[in-house]
């Protein structure tokens, strides 16, 4: 029997015919299980989730629908941390059930950052470093050094601050810059009676730097003002430009501010009267 002969016996169709309809089957379980696995036709529609908190996305009826993902967290004073503020995919688009949102949030701690050695460096290469580790230039002194155009002194919210302190990102940064001219010292400013701002305006006028603060009982930065200043205010006394002066404060209402600036002009003026 040759070949023609054989493909067109009852037993030979009978198998193929039985082959054929196997084929079909399994082909169509596999599509009718691959539609159920892949939903295939189904789709939802994406909420928008921008605006809203992680902690209120329970109350998303259709969050069931999807798996929630945080990708990517960015400080933002002006806004909660953990305020959802983009996602993807975008909100009204149509997505299969069980698709994973990703989610950007407000982070709820700004970044920390280390502030980089700027003293000795020229403005511009200090306004570039800044700028590069996140940081935002705040005033620019002047003050007496022959170091024309160089970083002196670094301060932050008022106090000297070194290199390597860690700080918020986006924090600013006082520099203070020589002048290029003038002598290397500065009047000690008298700063008794005066409050925690007027003390470091004048101190900051003078080249020098705020040290440490202490208040005594019932005093605060609101209320407070100087009782006490060291180095001490002697007329006509120059000190090294960028000492620190550090403060003690006392509460404006509980102290006698008035008799005590007297007494202490008498005494300057004595000790100036005895003096050869």
């Amino acid at each position: 029997m040759n070949f023609i002969q054989f493909i067109i016996t009852k037993r030979f169709v009978k198998h193929l015919a039985i082959s054929l309809l196997i084929t079909l089957i399994i082909s169509w379980i596999t599509l009718i299980l691959l539609q159920r696995y892949t939903n295939h036709g189904a789709s939802v529609e994406v909420p928008n989730f921008v605006g809203n908190s992680l902690n209120d996305l329970n109350k998303i009826e259709s969050l069931g629908e999807f798996d929630i993902s945080v990708v990517d967290s960015v400080y933002d004073y002006t806004k909660k941390g953990g305020t959802i503020i983009s996602q993807d995919p975008l909100p009204k688009s149509k997505v299969k059930p069980g698709r994973t949102i990703y989610l950007s949030v407000v982070a709820f701690l700004p970044e920390q950052v280390k502030l980089p050695a700027l003293v000795d460096l020229s403005l511009r290469q200090a306004k570039a470093l800044l700028q590069t580790y996140g940081l935002k230039l705040g005033f620019v002194k002047i003050i007496p050094d022959p170091a024309k155009n160089a970083v002196i002194q670094v301060t932050y919210k008022g106090r000297t601050i070194q290199a390597g302190a860690s700080i918020q990102k986006g924090s600013l940064i006082d520099l203070y810059v020589g002048s290029g001219s003038g002598g290397n010292e500065s009047y000690i400013p008298f700063l008794i009676g005066k409050t925690r701002k007027e003390a470091i305006s004048d101190i900051v006028r003078a080249g020098l730097s705020l040290g440490s603060e202490n208040y005594d009982s019932g005093a605060d930065s609101l209320n407070a003002k100087v009782y006490m200043q060291a180095p001490m205010y002697v007329y006509g006394k120059k000190i090294p430009v960028g000492t620190t002066l550090n403060l003690t404060y006392k509460a404006e209402g509980l102290f006698d501010f008035e008799n005590y600036i007297q007494s202490l002009v008498i005494d300057t003026v004595l000790n100036d009267s005895i003096q050869p």
